[in-house]
């Protein structure tokens, strides 16, 4: 499914089809950003061991039930997707934003920023149906909201890096 395809389809009580991409876009953010907390490194580490995402499926139900958070059904598929295929790839994810941080070492970067990362760097270099200008855009508009002051220069930065290497 294309992303403009995506945009027409979405159903969700939000003011239009971008909130909707973006609700469910910090909705993967948040997910990704607790699976980091160290309750939970066993569940990312089985998923991403053997793949098997039924487990993975459930809590992430689990996951909108507390945050009371409901989406239709092709936002749901669009969330899954995007959270299975960033925890699939993360290694290799890790090491796209690695290559790109100067003087930077990932260790160093903080959870929310890191979390952002992932999530918009699987969507660029995995996905890769959405235009890289509205991934880096969504990412720093994440960053603005869950981040520091810095955090969304810092992001654009390194997006705006992979996404040009990702075009040569």
């Amino acid at each position: 499914m294309t992303y403009n395809t995506m945009k027409k389809h979405l159903t969700l009580p939000c003011e239009n089809k971008l909130n909707q991409l973006r609700a469910a876009r910090e909705f993967c953010f948040q997910y990704l950003f607790h699976l980091q907390l160290p309750i939970f490194e066993e569940l990312k580490s089985e998923f991403q061991s053997n793949g098997n995402a039924e487990s993975l499926l459930n809590s992430i139900s689990d996951f909108k039930q507390t945050t009371n958070s409901m989406f239709d059904d092709e936002v749901n598929s669009y969330i899954e997707k995007q959270v299975t295929q960033t925890l699939k790839n993360y290694d290799e994810i890790e090491h796209i934003i690695s290559a790109h941080l100067k003087n930077w070492k990932l260790a160093r970067i903080s959870k929310v920023d890191r979390t952002n990362l992932l999530l918009a760097v699987n969507e660029l270099s995995f996905t890769k149906n959405v235009p890289p200008r509205i991934v880096i855009n969504e990412a720093i508009e994440i960053a603005k909201k869950f981040g520091t002051a810095e955090s969304s220069a810092f992001i654009n930065g390194i997006l705006d890096s992979i996404a040009k290497k990702d075009q040569t």
